[in-house]
Formats: C-alpha cells, structure tokens, sequence
C-alpha cells in the first residue's frame, strides 16, 4: 500500500475525523440548515452560534469551550485559528471532556499552530481513548508505533488500533490492514527498519473490507484488488467491480482506473471499451498518470 503518509493517516488525521461538528449541549437553538450566504462567510446562524459557545465557555461550561474550539478549528462561524482552538480545548479538557483533550492531544502530537509536546499530547490521547473516544485510541497507537512521547511498543500499537477500527476509525482499519497485507508492524508502513510480521492477506482482507464500509475509498480498492487477485479471498473479478465503483464515487482515481480496466478486458462485466475510455479519463482527470496513458492508449486516433 505505501507509507502512513500515502495512506493520510497521522495523529492529526485521526483526530481531525472529529471536527466536522460540534456536540449539541451548549447552544441555545437547535442547528438548522445554513442560510445562503457568499463563499467562506459564515452564516448569521454560524455566528450567532459561537457567540453562544462562547458565552458558555465564559460562564465556565466545558462543552461550550469544546463547540468554540471546533469552530475555531473549521472556521466555521469564526475565523480559522487553531492556536485560539488549542486554548479553548486544554480549558474543556481541564474541565472533563474527554473529546477536548483527544482535540488538543492531536494538535500537540502534530505541532499545529502549537508547540510539539508528544509526550503531553499521549497524555491527553489516553485520557480521551479511556473515555470512549475511538479516534484518540488511533491516534495515541500511532504515537506507540512511532515511540513519540511513549515507548515504541508495536503490541499496544496494534491493541489501540483494533479498538479505534472497531470504534468505526476507517483509517485505522486500513492501516492495520495495510500492515497485516504487507507483513510488518504499524511502524514499518512509514519506516522500512520497522518490525517485520508474517503476511496475513486473509486478515488484511476483512480489515479492507471493515474500512470500506466505514467509507475508506483507499480500503475499498485494495479489498476491491485482493478479490480481483485472489489474494486471501477466493478470486472474484465480479465482486471486485461494485468495490472500485463505490472507490471511484468517493473521487479515488484508482478506483476509477481500476473498473475502467475491468470494462476494458471483460472481466467481471461484459466488455466495454466505451465505459473503460470514459473511467481512464475521469482516473486521469484525479491525476493518475497510468489512466492518462491507458486513455491515450484506448482513445480512437484523430481523423
């Protein structure tokens, strides 16, 4: 599969599947549907909102600091800016939210907008993972992979990353996938004198398969891949074809590449040269290089 960075996985990552809304519990309105406004506005309910996470993380509620520091962090009713989110999460997490201090722990693990202090932001990933937040487990195993801020410890590594999959991380999943597919330990992925690990193509399989369902594009090609090769599961072409579908709506330009060339030969579907010209274009449209040259090579030469 490639390297944690090919995979866009990182504390960060992890953490930042969390801020794409805030918890309801500090607000004085129920959320409602933006109104129409211009690009990169905030909208009167956007803003009337963070004044109303504000005053609650004024009159000392940590769930209202938490919301301000989620929107500060999208900018989503308030301008952008993390280190004013970094405050605002230690003064929720200082206050007992565990879903805060999984935020500020993955801003310090990555040294956005805040000075880098790995064995802090383990620290507050833990305090986060034991209070249920699967995307701090991930992220803190990655910290045991790495040793940054904890012992490198593969086997806790791994045991954090099994529960964010199980938790519903897809990340996670495809890295533990990813690893289990290519025989080493979750640090090998980005450290090739990483530990080594026996190949394990049937476990990296349903891995693939967990991250697909959860969303995982990247998980839906190699699990779409693996049926097409026959690499753990018995070899299906046919079933393959719906997993590089999905891929490829989600905008992976593999997955594109690779129902494409299924079209192409005929397998797992009827032949279709058309279909397969029109799927190399949308690959190469992503910036797949080889869908760039599979068109040319399909395209019908200029009259």
């Amino acid at each position: 599969m490639g390297t944690l960075g090919a995979l866009g996985l990182g504390v960060l990552g992890f953490a930042a599947q969390g801020c794409t809304a805030t918890r309801a519990g500090s607000t004085p309105r129920p959320l409602a549907p933006p109104a129409a406004r211009a690009p990169g506005e905030p909208s009167a309910f956007e803003r009337e909102s963070a004044d109303g996470y504000r005053q609650a993380c004024e009159a000392g509620q940590p769930l209202g600091c938490y919301n301000l520091g989620m929107v500060e962090a999208t900018g989503l009713g308030a301008p952008r800016d993390l280190a004013a989110a970094a405050r605002h999460f230690a003064r929720a997490c200082d206050g007992g939210d565990a879903p805060a201090c999984g935020e500020l722990g993955a801003l310090l693990a990555a040294g956005t907008s805040v000075e880098r202090d790995s064995a802090r932001a383990a620290a507050l990933l833990g305090t986060a993972c034991d209070g249920g937040e699967a995307t701090a487990c991930a992220g803190l195993g990655h910290l045991y992979a790495l040793g940054r801020g904890v012992p490198r410890d593969e086997a806790r590594a791994r045991a954090l990353g099994e529960r964010a999959c199980a938790g519903g991380v897809a990340q996670a999943c495809l890295e533990l996938a990813a690893a289990a597919d290519e025989g080493t330990g979750l640090a090998g992925l980005a450290d090739p004198a990483g530990p080594a690990a026996t190949p394990d193509p049937a476990r990296a399989a349903e891995l693939y398969r967990r991250g697909c369902d959860l969303g995982s594009a990247p998980a839906c090609v190699s699990l779409g891949a693996a049926l097409e090769q026959g690499r753990g599961l018995p070899a299906d072409a046919a079933a393959a074809l719906p997993l590089y579908r999905r891929a490829c709506d989600l905008h992976a330009a593999e997955g594109c590449r690779r129902l494409g060339s299924l079209y192409e030969r005929g397998r797992g579907a009827a032949g279709d040269p058309g279909r397969a010209l029109a799927l190399y274009g949308q690959a190469c449209d992503l910036g797949d290089d080889q869908a760039c040259d599979d068109r040319s090579r399909l395209a019908p030469p200029p009259r």
